[in-house]
């Protein structure tokens, strides 16, 4: 028997028991292994592509707002900023303030947490950039107390109103030790950044009245420095130690995240894992019921290496198919997916926004590293499911096999 005769044969006998009515519950197996690859490659793209999409909304909140890197340095040192300044890939560096706080809204004082601490940013406004424009024209005027912005969590969780006006008590270092001031401010707008609690409050002040009030001195105005590509901060940035880029203040909590998506990620391989256990039932059951068959076959001269890849079809079938159609339907969903939850908030009346759910993201995004990844781990499993059950073909005895039909 040639090669090719080898390969058709193959390809008719397993194509017939793919299509056989006669399979019974393997076939039964089968399918419902089927179903269960596709949801769980579906559940699996749909989630990762979320938590994609929730990173993307968070690095656009934290890249827009907070400070890319911060150069502990003062303005007298003129030659150390021009250096900084003709950096390839810095768009700006400009003078910058800043320091937490603790604010009290309406005369009550809030506890020492973290939900009641604020990170107060002090801007200048001779050199702006993209994130202080809106705040500068309202902020400009002088008043007292002094205008300052929030941060859209803040203020709506406090209920402040435009020209309201709270207090925020800072620490400073004096020769006697470590004592707080505390100012009060005048309510002026809130910041927009998406209502994402889990990001420190933000408090935008002008650098004036922070040094007019003497909340901060003039060795504590320093530079913030903003780049063309955040990502790069360590790149453009690593030789100056003088310099804190992003990655110190939030690498924890892109760790964080990171952690979250692994440990998805695994889980729900293993559900995957779960479901692709039943193609190992499914394929032993089979080769028990066509034994006869096998035994037919190796009178003809078949070899059982031969046989055995008739039934790998089988698996073979079951996991590749399921793997293209989940890709297929998990890559949809995950392009509709903030409809989706949009749409079920609607349908339960609930007309607030994605702040009450515990993902924020604005778009799920299927990164093509995590589908070639997701792919590969499925058709890992797959596969060592299929190979399994395959040596029940070389335990089985042709002449009692024979007998048995007799």
């Amino acid at each position: 028997m040639t090669n090719k005769s080898r390969i058709l044969l193959i390809l008719r006998v397993s194509g017939r028991y793919l299509l056989s009515k006669r399979s019974g519950g393997s076939r039964l197996i089968n399918v419902t292994s089927f179903i269960g690859i596709v949801l769980g490659l579906t559940l699996l793209i749909v989630v990762l592509a979320v938590l994609n999409g929730n990173r993307d909304l968070f690095d656009k909140v934290i890249f827009s707002y907070y400070p890319h890197a911060i150069a502990r340095i003062n303005s007298d040192q003129v030659q150390l900023l021009d250096e900084l300044q003709s950096l390839p890939g810095v768009a700006s560096v400009e003078p910058f303030v800043d320091l937490y706080g603790l604010i009290s809204v309406r005369g009550s004082a809030l506890f020492p947490t973290t939900e009641s601490s604020v990170v107060v940013y002090g801007f200048s406004a001779d050199r702006l950039n993209f994130s202080f424009r809106q705040w500068n024209r309202a902020l400009e005027k002088q008043r007292d107390p002094p205008q300052a912005g929030l941060s859209d969590s803040f203020a709506s969780k406090w209920g402040l109103s435009l020209g309201d006006t709270f207090r925020v008590t800072v620490p400073f270092v004096t020769s006697g030790g470590v004592q707080s001031k505390t100012v009060a401010f005048r309510y002026a707008g809130r910041l927009g950044t998406g209502g994402l609690g889990r990001l420190p409050p933000i408090m935008y002040v002008r650098i004036p009245d922070l040094l007019a009030h003497g909340i901060v001195s003039d060795d504590q105005v320093h530079h913030r420095i903003t780049l063309d590509e955040p990502k790069q901060a360590s790149t453009i940035l690593g030789e100056y130690p003088d310099v804190v880029i992003w990655t110190e203040r939030f690498g924890s909590f892109y760790q964080a995240l990171a952690m979250e998506k692994t440990i998805l990620f695994i889980l729900l391989l293993f559900v995957i894992g779960l479901v692709i256990m039943s193609v190992i039932s499914g394929q032993a059951m089979f080769i028990n019921r066509k034994s006869s068959d096998i035994a037919i076959l190796q009178t003809m001269g078949a070899e059982l290496r031969w046989v055995s890849i008739v039934f790998m079809c089988q698996g073979v079938f079951v996991v590749i198919s399921g793997i293209v159609v989940g890709t297929i339907l998990g890559c949809t969903l995950a392009h509709y997916a903030y409809d989706i939850i949009q749409f079920i908030q609607r349908l339960q009346g609930d007309a607030r926004n994605l702040s009450t759910v515990t993902l924020y993201f604005e778009s799920a995004n299927v990164a093509v590293q995590d589908l070639i990844w997701t792919i590969l781990a499925v058709l890992t499993v797959g596969f060592l499911a299929i190979l399994r059950p395959l040596s029940l073909v070389f335990k089985k005895d042709p002449v009692e096999s024979l007998n048995r039909m007799a």
